[in-house]
């Protein structure tokens, strides 16, 4: 969420971005509320769009593996904590890029530890960083 925030923050007009989150409204509220007041998010407990995604359950690898333990340290070196567990806990996380019924990007997560390269869709849609004023 950090990366992705940074991302928004520095690239004008990036695209407008919809969370889903397996948690109920209160859940949302309270993580939403904490780490990114402003964003748009839907409950999705039955995991309808998981599913529509063709989002899957993770397995010991991608939960366990060297390199989930690697972005585990490197995240908490970072300060980053994960917080309370909601919902399905091995559901494999999404991230895509939507235009009307058109997937037009879209990252495979390796593991529960990966990250997208956020960045990226900006270039895919033609918008620009914005000026560092030093």
């Amino acid at each position: 969420m950090k990366d992705l925030r940074q991302v928004v923050d520095a690239v004008d007009d990036y695209p407008d971005i919809l969370f889903f989150y397996q948690g109920n409204v209160g859940d949302g509220e309270e993580f939403f509320q904490r780490y990114w007041p402003e964003a748009r998010a839907v409950s999705d407990r039955s995991r309808q769009y998981y599913a529509a995604f063709g989002l899957e359950r993770a397995g010991l690898k991608q939960l366990f593996g060297p390199e989930v333990v690697a972005c585990g340290l490197r995240a908490a070196s970072n300060g980053t904590v994960g917080g309370k567990p909601v919902g399905d806990t091995r559901m494999m996380p999404g991230a895509f890029l939507v235009n009307e019924d058109q997937i037009l990007w879209q990252h495979n997560y390796r593991h529960i530890g990966d990250h997208p390269d956020f960045a990226e869709i900006s270039n895919l849609t033609g918008r620009h960083m914005k000026e560092q004023v030093s």
